[in-house]
């Protein structure tokens, strides 16, 4: 038997199991745990985040273009790392605001959106497909 919080109740994190909160089977954990799997990033969500951050998406078209002149494939973390990179250096080339921060949670959005915006880099970011996926739709 599993709290609510998925968590299995032994011996030695009885001090850590919400009893108050009830005891569900593995069955109900599980199937919960699926209905809330992608938490904030789902496609509705990063659509909303887009639009209201166009910038970062600008950033990531440019710094993956000059990736794609050197490397026939290539991270999408690296480039929102060098994102974060010049937020944080370079105030005056962008809008964002200095304690700006990305989360890594959208990369494989960004990768998606860059690959069916610009079809000649198709696979340039390796994607995977995964049973439960809010990229599918």
């Amino acid at each position: 038997m599993a709290d609510i919080n998925g968590v299995e109740y032994t011996y030695a994190n009885k001090d850590h199991y919400d009893f108050e909160g009830g005891e569900y089977d593995d069955g109900e954990v599980q199937t919960a745990m699926q209905n809330n799997m992608y938490g904030k990033w789902t496609k509705e969500n990063f659509n909303e985040f887009h639009k209201n951050n166009p910038e970062i998406y600008n950033l990531f078209v440019k710094f993956t273009n000059m990736a794609t002149q050197r490397k026939q494939y290539y991270s999408a973390k690296a480039i929102f790392h060098r994102i974060r990179w010049e937020t944080m250096m370079s105030s005056d080339t962008h809008k964002l605001q200095d304690d700006f921060k990305i989360d890594d949670g959208w990369i494989s959005h960004y990768a998606r959106k860059f690959m069916d915006d610009f079809p000649q880099h198709s696979g340039f970011f390796q994607t995977k497909v995964r049973k439960n996926s809010y990229h599918t739709n």
